[in-house]
């Protein structure tokens, strides 16, 4: 018995060490482009399609696109300091569309990748020519 555990050991020991050193495959980083950080609502966001952005919790980021159109995009795990940031980065294919914006880059190099964007259907423009009406 006492030479089956050192035998055992000489044996086990390689093993663990060639698992300890071999590459595991990395999850598939966002590919695209990342624009520089921007502010939400600065000039520099209108080159990529965007007028501003909100983060009303780490899961969820509203943008408003140049067209007026809003987008609700959803991260595949909790963005963490999402909600803290004044800047963002974007991670953007070319030419920049906004539904097809892979994630965005915390100030700190945190990657948070979309899980979905969607289009909010935000109703139909009031009519501007029929008059006003009050309420009692």
């Amino acid at each position: 018995m006492k030479t089956r555990t050192p035998w055992t050991l000489g044996w086990l020991l390689p093993v663990f060490l060639v698992a300890c050193a071999t590459d595991h495959p990395k999850a598939p980083a966002a590919g695209g482009k990342v624009t520089p950080q921007m502010r939400s609502g600065s000039n520099e966001l209108r080159a990529y399609q965007l007028l501003e952005w909100i983060a009303p919790d780490d899961h969820n980021l509203i943008v408003n696109g140049v067209d007026r159109s809003l987008y609700r995009a959803r991260f595949r795990r909790q963005c963490t300091g999402l909600r803290s940031v004044d800047t963002l980065a974007f991670i953007i294919q070319t030419p920049p569309q906004v539904e097809k914006y892979e994630g965005v880059v915390l100030p700190d190099g945190t990657r948070c990748v979309f899980t979905s964007i969607i289009k909010l259907e935000t109703g139909p423009e009031p009519d501007k020519s029929a008059p006003a009406t009050q309420t009692p």
